[in-house]
């Protein structure tokens, strides 16, 4: 009788707990299942809209915060613009400088509750802010000379996962070397390391001198496999190397516990494809004490680049607002706008296209865009380079 009274008095709240999670699973199937996703544009912010102190020099990374505001380090304006959700201009964040509360170069930044994480890559430090921007302390650079981060995504406990170039040993000399070691690092609060969780050195480059200046300049290789990471909503790494179909997922503490491998038909790399890299190079070279930028590929620049085979089955990892993954791959008609899709446990959910926006080669690398919730902001530029901040809500084609 007492287990009969109990069902009848609350059945609304079993029927809330029983049907939240499955509402939520029907509306992300319905998401890919039609094998289109469309980003409808919901804001845009550029130029127009910013007073004259704060309009986009050369935004780099994202990051957003619990309420929904959108911080864009601008590596060009040595500061951080914050936006609110509907993507007002709130203030910046910083100044030029390399003093306290000073960013030279701001790049790779993150959110970790009340605190801003800017990764300055010209002072080669991180700089903790509050979100407000009031200077909290600086941390050094994690490794070596020449050392970049490429990502920073804050854990749920405080904690941080960096993806990096570890740059150049302490004691080398000589030659400069044509492999670069990348690493996923572990990071405590404070920023200091804590463990390595994924670590590869792979050969991507050729130095060479240009044949009248002597100034040092590098080709690299394009359509090579690459190292490709992602950190979950709620924790989970995941790290490829493009080499095959094979992404695992890492616990942070554990190590890999899991991971992707799938089947797929090679795309041979093709004259065509060779032409419309030397097409778009820009390469910047020493000289003296200028540095010179070049257009178009010079013959010296020809000779030193390597192409693979085949492309590698996929260009990048993102894992979205609700923790699937989405696989850039490469296609035989080299779209740029095809993902395989995995739900959070690593099950395949749909091959799908995307529609309503640009979707560049460097998508899934971090540097522009930011899945947030059902959500993506972008930073999107134009033909003649003028940045626009972007957000926009994914719905299922048709």
């Amino acid at each position: 009788m007492m287990k009969r009274k109990i069902t009848f008095l609350l059945p609304a709240a079993v029927l809330l707990a029983v049907l939240a999670v499955p509402v939520r699973a029907l509306a992300q199937a319905e998401l890919f299942q039609t094998g289109k996703v469309r980003l409808v544009e919901e804001v845009r912010v550029s130029d127009a809209g910013l007073p004259e102190e704060a309009i986009f020099r050369n935004p780099r990374y994202l990051a957003v915060d619990a309420k929904g505001n959108v911080y864009v380090s601008d590596w060009g304006a040595n500061h951080i613009k914050v936006f609110g959700p509907g993507g007002k201009f709130i203030r910046t964040i910083g100044r030029p400088g390399n003093g306290p509360g000073d960013l030279g170069g701001p790049a790779a930044l993150e959110v970790s509750g009340d605190r801003l994480v800017v990764w300055e890559s010209m002072n080669s430090r991180f700089s903790i802010l509050t979100l407000e921007g009031k200077f909290i302390m600086t941390a050094p650079r994690l490794q070596g000379a020449g050392a970049d981060i490429y990502a920073l995504k804050a854990l749920p406990d405080g904690r941080f996962i960096a993806f990096l170039d570890k740059g150049l040993p302490p004691d080398f000399e000589g030659q400069l070397p044509s492999e670069k070691t990348y690493a996923v690092l572990l990071l405590k609060p404070d920023l200091t390391v804590e463990k390595t969780i994924f670590e590869k050195s792979i050969r991507r480059r050729n130095w060479f001198r240009h044949p009248q200046t002597q100034g040092l300049g590098q080709a690299s290789f394009p359509y090579h496999p690459d190292i490709c990471f992602d950190l979950s909503p709620t924790g989970t790494v995941a790290v490829g190397y493009s080499q095959a179909y094979d992404i695992g997922f890492y616990d942070p503490d554990k190590g890999r516990f899991s991971g992707i491998t799938r089947t797929y038909a090679p795309v041979k790399v093709e004259e065509k494809d060779k032409k419309a890299h030397f097409n778009a190079f820009t390469l910047r070279v020493m000289a003296g004490n200028k540095m010179e930028t070049v257009t178009g590929a010079p013959e010296y620049v020809v000779k030193a680049t390597e192409f693979p085979e085949h492309f590698p089955p996929y260009r990048g990892v993102s894992f979205d607002g609700r923790g699937n993954l989405w696989v850039q791959i490469y296609t035989a008609d080299r779209a740029m706008n095809v993902f395989d899709i995995f739900a959070p446990d690593g099950r395949y959910l749909n091959r799908v296209t995307v529609e309503g926006g640009p979707v560049e080669a460097s998508f899934s690398a971090h540097t522009m865009m930011r899945f947030n919730g059902d959500f993506l902001w972008k930073i999107e530029k134009d033909a003649d380079e003028f940045a626009s901040l972007v957000k926009y809500r994914l719905t299922a084609g048709k």
